[in-house]
């Protein structure tokens, strides 16, 4: 247990202090202290360390509590328990800021003066907002998918934060209402559950709520369905409609698939007939709307590594015969292909600096860049100006509230 000022924010939830210099030094160990806030003295249980720097829980605060500081709603996901709520301790409208911060000092430090430079000349001053429709609940109960673990006696749970225990859980607060519903936690499902299995919760938008155990899919304990569930998303009263595997990657916070097509079709402009490259595409969730803005005398050809999806993406496509969905790598190669448009939703390592700079030198007219990690957006961002790219507009919401986590959407032309 250490004692220690806490004096930023970092990124990945935490916040830090130093500890007192010793002899011969200029300054101590780095704290990176979960739940924690800026101007607070704390106790800081220690949970790993090396020469640099050591992390850690806060189980005290000491002296000067922040004015944003809340009870966390959840005990199983705060101090000494599971990930995934990292800043279920900070005041809900402190956290848009709060992410705000490390989005604008991400940037500066990781993509450097120049582009901070650049962001300065085009008057663009980052902000993360908060949805709306979040504020009433504070964020909490907006995941329509998540995780578990059954531990050795088949209770169902998460690991520990930055450990390998799985700790049961009697609540889940992330979930929406009909997650919670399926009786999960409350042992409805123990007669099919063994140690060890992974276990998904999925409530979808467009048809009713399953469980998936290892890779069966179940609507209820012991009843096999369809390994496919149904989504369906309005934007600005237009339905886009969409199979998806229910074990797949979907956006998790049910307006995230709303809100990003809203975004992402503002950032590209596609026009009528244009020549649209997608990478990354997943199950298509941007590819149909840029097939029905292109028209069919454009093209949309999308890139995306799992099998699956892209299986799943051409079923979204059947009715637009001009968008294409392949599988494949994200090769520099792959990102030479001639487009007037690219769209692109890499996974938390970003594009990396060899496709952003063919994407930065290509012909296209407007490059839209999503991002969930901003250390790799500030670095792959920095590299498509270097290329001689302008950032027209930099978007990001808070579609994982009470996490560290949030969406950056970066338009550049």
């Amino acid at each position: 247990m250490i004692n220690v000022t806490l004096t930023d924010i970092g990124h990945r939830g935490v916040a830090v202090g130093h500890l007192p210099a010793e002899p011969g030094h200029t300054r101590g160990k780095t704290v990176f202290a979960r739940f924690g806030l800026p101007g607070e003295t704390v106790a800081v249980e220690v949970t790993s360390e090396n020469a640099k720097y050591l992390r850690g829980d806060v189980v005290e605060v000491l002296e000067n509590p922040s004015p944003h500081r809340v009870v966390h709603p959840w005990a199983e996901g705060g101090p000494g328990g599971v990930g995934g709520a990292d800043l279920g301790h900070v005041e809900f409208a402190f956290q848009a800021e709060w992410k705000t911060r490390v989005l604008r000092s991400t940037l500066r430090r990781v993509g450097g003066e120049a582009l901070a430079e650049h962001l300065d000349e085009v008057g663009i001053e980052p902000r993360v907002r908060t949805l709306p429709s979040d504020l009433p609940g504070g964020g909490w109960h907006t995941r329509t998918r998540i995780e578990l673990t059954a531990d050795a006696e088949g209770r169902l749970g998460m690991y520990r934060e930055r450990g390998k225990e799985i700790l049961p859980l009697h609540s889940m607060p992330l979930a929406v209402p009909e997650i919670a519903e399926l009786g999960l936690l409350e042992g409805r499902w123990n007669s099919v559950i063994r140690p060890g299995d992974r276990v998904r919760a999925v409530a979808p938008s467009g048809s009713d709520p399953v469980v998936v155990i290892n890779r069966e899919v179940e609507s209820a304990p012991g009843i096999g369905v369809s390994p496919f569930v149904t989504e369906d998303v309005v934007v600005d009263g237009a339905l886009y409609s969409y199979r998806v595997r229910a074990g797949g990657f979907w956006q998790v916070h049910r307006m995230a698939p709303e809100t990003l097509i809203r975004l992402v079709m503002r950032a590209a402009r596609p026009h009528d007939g244009d020549r649209v490259v997608e990478l990354y595409a997943g199950a298509g969730l941007f590819t149909q709307p840029l097939a029905i803005a292109v028209g069919a005398g454009g093209r949309v050809s999308s890139v995306e590594g799992s099998a699956l999806a892209v299986e799943d993406a051409r079923a979204n496509l059947r009715d637009f015969p001009w968008a294409q969905a392949a599988t494949g790598k994200v090769t520099p190669r792959v990102a030479s292909t001639p487009a007037d448009v690219v769209v692109a939703d890499p996974p938390r390592s970003g594009l990396g600096v060899d496709v952003a700079k063919v994407l930065g030198s290509g012909e296209a007219r407007r490059i839209v860049l999503i991002s969930c990690d901003p250390a790799a957006m500030a670095r792959d961002v920095a590299t498509l100006v270097a290329e001689g790219r302008r950032v027209t507009s930099i978007e990001s919401v808070d579609l994982f509230p009470n996490t560290y986590h949030f969406e950056v959407v970066t338009a550049l032309e």
